[in-house]
């Protein structure tokens, strides 16, 4: 059975790791004043956005345009339904964007205008298609898209792999680490995010101080505050090296970052975590972080996710 995984382009994977793995990417259109630009997750364009327009700061600059209905249904009609027999859709939490509402109504029609395409082109007409919200952001997308890639080597089939999935949805944490207050406080809080209050803002960005950010089964909040971007990295990847020691769910460390990716292997801890990942067969998967993402959270942001039940942010 072939089996396919469509992600939008919020999820921060490596270009290399998407491509390899047949990953298919739905572009989020981002709108600048009169300017539009396609997320499609290609490294060069988007250190070329950090650089020509992320210094901008005006509230109401950036705005993010998910695929609509009609876009889903036509890419998989035209093209999912011929090159595989089953697709994972996983979406980015749906309380921040309304793709994976957007999916779930496509699905329905796909799901009724399928056979036919399949019979004219002469492939047996059984096809399946699930849409799962990943019930969080940008590398903690990311985690249960990898963990699917693995299960999909391994020869899972698609009630075995759904059902690993929603595991791992439901223990997946993601921390974040941003670099400038501003992009939080003024555009994730247009999209009901309240986690930065205005005090923490202005006092955070008088004195350096850093909230840490966790996501998780679609709740953002501050789960602690630091004097430095470097020092809350450096923490992050202590807690993942820890965690990894404790035991993963899912062998996955998924890190992004606002910046160039070779930039991440030199901040603080970074070899120790490396270290530690290795000991205990885990991968580690670094990638830009989506322009998506940086809309919202700002350059220089770094976000880290793994899966583990159990854990607790304390």
């Amino acid at each position: 059975m072939r089996i396919g995984i469509v992600v939008d382009s919020a999820c921060d994977l490596p270009k290399d790791f998407l491509t390899e793995n047949g990953i298919i990417v739905m572009p989020i259109t981002l709108r600048f004043g009169e300017l539009t630009i396609e997320d499609r997750r290609d490294p060069l364009e988007t250190q070329t956005f950090y650089a020509s327009h992320l210094d901008r700061k005006s509230e109401d600059f950036a705005e993010s345009i998910p695929y609509s209905v009609e876009q889903i249904e036509k890419l998989f009609l035209e093209r999912l339904v011929l090159d595989f027999d089953y697709v994972f859709c996983l979406t980015i939490t749906s309380t921040r964007s309304p793709i994976f509402d957007h999916a779930m109504q496509a699905s329905r029609a796909i799901l009724t205008k399928y056979k036919e395409i399949r019979r004219q082109a002469g492939v047996p007409e059984r096809f399946g298609l699930a849409v799962i919200s990943t019930r969080n952001l940008f590398t903690g997308q990311a985690v249960p898209v990898a963990e699917a890639v693995r299960l999909i080597r391994q020869g899972g089939t698609p009630s075995e792999i759904g059902a690993r999935l929603k595991h791992c949805v439901e223990h997946t944490h993601t921390y974040l680490v941003p670099a400038d207050l501003f992009h939080i406080y003024k555009r994730a809080s247009k999209k009901g995010d309240t986690s930065l209050s205005w005090g923490s803002y202005t006092l955070g960005s008088w004195l350096d101080v850093k909230p840490v950010l966790h996501c998780h089964r679609d709740l953002t909040s501050t789960v602690d505050k630091v004097r430095g971007f470097e020092t809350g990295v450096g923490q992050l990847f202590a807690k993942a090296a820890q965690r990894i020691e404790a035991g993963l769910d899912a062998p996955w460390i998924c890190i992004s970052y606002g910046g160039s990716p070779a930039a991440v292997s030199r901040l603080p801890g970074y070899a120790a975590l490396a270290a530690r990942a290795a000991e205990n067969g885990v991968e580690i998967l670094v990638s830009p972080m989506s322009k998506t993402a940086a809309v919202n959270v700002g350059p220089g942001a770094l976000s880290l996710a793994f899966a583990a039940s159990g854990h607790t942010t304390h």
